[in-house]
C-alpha cells in the first residue's frame, strides 16, 4: 500500500488520519507532517453592530473571539461540519454552501441587510469585502488567525526524494501553494485536491497524477484517498 502524507494543521491531520484508518488504511502507511500552523490573533471587535458573521473555515471556530460564544448571532457557514461546530459554539448557524463561492452566491440571492463580518485567516481564497463592494449587502473583514508556514520534516523530505507514489491530500490553496513551493520533485507523487482551484497549483508542478475530490469536503477526500489506495494494490 502506498504511503499517505497528511499535511493539514495538527488537529485536523489527526482527525483525517483516523478517518483514513476507519476506511481501511493501515496506520503505518499514514505520515502526519503539518505544513501550516494555525495561530490565533487577539482581536477587539464590537459584534453588536453586525447582523451576522461569515465562517468559511473550521479554523475560524478554533480561534473564535470569546465575545461571540453563546450569543446566538447568525452565522452563515461553508460546509456541514463547520456549520455543526458553529452551532456548538452557541451561534445561530446556517449552511449556505460547500464552498466560499457558493456561500457568496447564496448571500447575494437571499440577504440584503448588513453589515456582516467575515471571520477569516490572514490568507483567504475569496475577499468578500471586495466581492460585495458594489452590492447592497455590506461586509467587513476580521482576521482572527494566521496560517504560519512550516517546513516538512527532513526525514519526510528524504522519503519523498527516495521513493515514489506518495499520496498527498491537499485541502486548501494555501497548503497547496506552500507545498508546491518546496524544492522537491513532485512528478513522482500523486495529489488529491479538494477542488479545482487547489489542483491548479499541482498542475504547475506536474504531479504524476492529480485526483480532484468529487465533493469539496473531508468525507469525500477520505473516499478519494481510500479508493486510490485500493487501485494501487496489486
Amino acid at each position: 500500500m502506498p504511503n499517505i502524507l497528511v499535511t493539514r494543521p495538527s488537529d485536523q491531520s489527526v482527525g483525517f488520519a483516523k478517518d483514513l484508518e476507519f476506511g481501511g488504511i493501515e496506520p503505518k502507511n499514514i505520515i502526519i507532517d503539518p505544513i501550516l500552523r494555525i495561530d490565533p490573533v487577539n482581536v477587539s471587535f464590537d459584534f453588536s453592530k453586525v447582523r451576522g458573521v461569515l465562517i468559511t473555515s473550521q479554523n475560524t471556530l478554533n480561534c473564535l473571539p470569546t465575545g461571540l460564544i453563546g450569543t446566538n448571532l447568525p452565522a452563515y457557514c461553508v460546509g456541514r461540519i463547520t456549520t455543526h461546530m458553529a452551532a456548538k459554539c452557541g451561534l445561530k448557524a446556517k449552511n449556505l454552501g460547500k464552498t466560499a463561492k457558493e456561500l457568496s452566491k447564496s448571500l447575494n440571492e437571499t440577504l440584503q441587510k448588513g453589515p456582516l463580518v467575515h471571520l477569516r485567516g490572514e490568507f483567504t481564497t475569496i475577499d468578500f469585502v471586495n466581492y460585495f463592494t458594489h452590492r447592497k449587502l455590506k461586509i467587513e473583514s476580521l482576521i482572527t488567525y494566521r496560517q504560519t508556514k512550516l517546513d516538512l520534516k527532513p526525514k519526510n523530505q528524504k522519503l519523498l526524494r527516495a521513493t515514489k507514489d506518495f499520496i498527498i491530500p491537499l485541502f486548501s490553496s494555501r497548503s497547496a501553494q506552500h507545498l508546491c513551493s518546496m524544492d522537491l520533485n513532485w512528478e513522482r507523487h500523486i495529489a488529491v485536491a479538494i477542488s479545482e482551484s487547489v489542483a491548479e497549483y499541482c498542475k504547475k508542478e506536474r504531479f504524476k497524477r492529480i485526483i480532484i475530490s468529487p465533493q469539496p469536503e473531508a468525507r469525500s477526500m477520505v473516499g478519494a484517498v481510500v479508493s486510490l489506495t485500493k487501485k494501487q494494490l496489486p
